[in-house]
C-alpha cells in the first residue's frame, strides 16, 4: 500500500503503478528545470489525482497553486507548464512568501482514465530494471510535453514527437533552444530508488531498515539465522536466509548501490567481504573499529583486499556520539546519502 505521505521517487513510483493500474485519472508533475535556490531539483515528481496529492516540490507554499494547476491541465486534457517565480521581492508580499529566490518549472502531464502515459512507464521499467532514466521534455513551443526518453539501452519518443529533442541525448542537465521557433526543450535526469544489503540482522537493522525506508530506499536483509531475521528485519523490502556467499550467489546479476556488512560475527564478516570483493557495489560499508577491519581484511587475500580498498568504508557511519543501534543506523544511512549525492548516483 502506498505511503500516503511519502515524497521520495520509490513513493511517487508506486502511487503511479496504483493509480494506472486503478485505470485512474491523474496528473504527473515533473520538476524540469530551476535557477537560484529551490527546494527540489530537474527529476523531482509528485502526483495529483482527485481529491489527493502525492510529492512536494516545496515546503508547502507553492502546492496549491500546483494543485490548481495540475486539474486545470487534467480538465483540458493537454500538457501546460507552470512556473514558480519566487526571485523577486515583489513575492515575499504579494506571491508564494517562500523567499526562495529561485524559479522552477513544473511540467504537468494530464493522464485520462484507463490510459497510462509513456513517461509514466518508462520511468516504471527503469525503476525496476535499477537503471537511469534520461529525459528531454519540451517545455515551450508546439510540441509542448513532446520530447524523448533515454534508458541503457531504449530510446522512447514521445507525443508529439519533436526530432530536434533527440539531439539533445548525453547533454548535460538544463534547458536548451530548439531550432528555428519550436520552443526550448530541458534534459532531466531520474535515477532509480537506491538499493541496499544488508548483512547481518543484528540489533542495528531495524532501525536502519526504519530510516531507509522513510528515504525510499529498498532494502534486502541476509543472515542465516531464521531468529535474528524474523525479529529484526520484518521491516525489509525481502530477506534471504543464507550465509553471506550464499546470499550473494542468489542475487548474481542483481545491482546494489551499498552493502553493509554488520554480521557481529567476525567468520561471516570475513565471508561477505571475500564475496563482495569481485563485485562492482560502489560502496561497502563494515560495521567494527578499525583495529577489527585491519584483522578481517589481514585474513583476506591480497587481490581481494586490493579490489575493496577504494570501496569500503569502514568503520561505516559517520561520527555522530553515542553509540546506540538506533545511532550508529543513523549514523550509516547518513554516510550512504552522503555518498550517493557526491558521486551523483540514485537519490530518493
Amino acid at each position: 500500500m502506498t505511503d500516503r505521505f511519502a515524497t521520495h521517487h520509490r513513493g511517487i513510483l508506486e502511487e503511479l503503478g496504483r493509480l494506472t493500474a486503478a485505470r485512474e485519472a491523474f496528473t504527473l508533475c515533473v520538476v524540469v528545470h530551476c535557477s537560484g535556490s529551490t527546494y527540489r531539483k530537474p527529476g523531482a515528481l509528485a502526483i495529483i489525482a482527485a481529491g489527493s496529492r502525492l510529492g512536494v516540490i516545496s515546503g508547502g507554499c507553492l502546492e496549491p497553486d500546483l494543485e490548481a494547476a495540475a486539474r486545470a491541465a487534467l480538465a483540458e486534457g493537454r500538457p501546460r507548464v507552470v512556473l514558480f517565480d519566487s526571485d523577486s521581492d515583489d513575492d515575499l508580499v504579494f506571491g508564494s512568501g517562500s523567499g526562495c529566490r529561485g524559479r522552477m518549472q513544473v511540467l504537468l502531464l494530464p493522464v485520462a482514465a484507463g490510459t497510462s502515459h509513456p513517461l509514466g512507464e518508462a520511468l516504471l521499467a527503469a525503476d525496476r530494471a535499477h537503471e537511469p532514466l534520461t529525459a528531454a521534455l519540451v517545455t515551450a513551443g508546439p510540441g509542448l510535453g513532446g520530447g524523448f526518453l533515454w534508458s541503457a539501452a531504449t530510446e522512447t519518443a514521445l507525443t508529439p514527437r519533436v526530432e530536434a529533442a533527440r539531439a539533445l541525448r548525453g547533454r548535460a542537465v538544463g534547458e536548451y533552444p530548439l531550432p528555428g521557433d519550436a520552443g526550448t526543450c530541458a534534459v532531466v535526469p531520474f535515477a532509480p530508488s537506491p538499493r541496499a544489503l544488508l548483512f547481518g540482522a543484528g540489533p542495528e537493522a531495524p532501525a536502519l531498515i526504519a530510516i531507509a525506508g522513510r528515504l525510499g530506499w529498498r532494502v534486502t536483509v541476509a543472515d542465516h539465522r531464521p531468529a535474528l531475521l524474523e525479529r529484526h528485519a520484518a521491516g525489509a523490502e525481502r530477506t534471504l536466509c543464507a550465509r553471506p556467499a550464499a546470499a550473494l550467489a542468489s542475487c548474481a546479476g542483481e545491482p546494489f548501490d551499498a552493502c553493509i556488512v554488520m554480521t557481529h560475527t567476525a567468520a561471516n564478516d570475513r565471508e561477505a567481504l571475500a564475496a563482495l570483493a569481485p563485485r562492482t557495489e560502489p560502496f561497502v560499508g563494515l560495521l567494527g573499529p578499525a583495529a577489527r577491519r585491519d584483522e578481517l581484511l589481514a585474513g583476506l587475500k591480497p587481490a581481494a583486499r586490493a579490489a575493496l580498498a577504494p570501496r569500503l568504508h569502514a568503520p561505516v557511519g559517520i561520527k555522530l556520539g553515542g553509540h546506540a543501534p538506533e545511532i550508529l543506523a543513523l549514523s550509516i544511512c547518513a554516510e550512504l546519502q552522503r555518498f550517493l549525492a557526491t558521486r551523483g548516483g540514485p537519490l530518493a
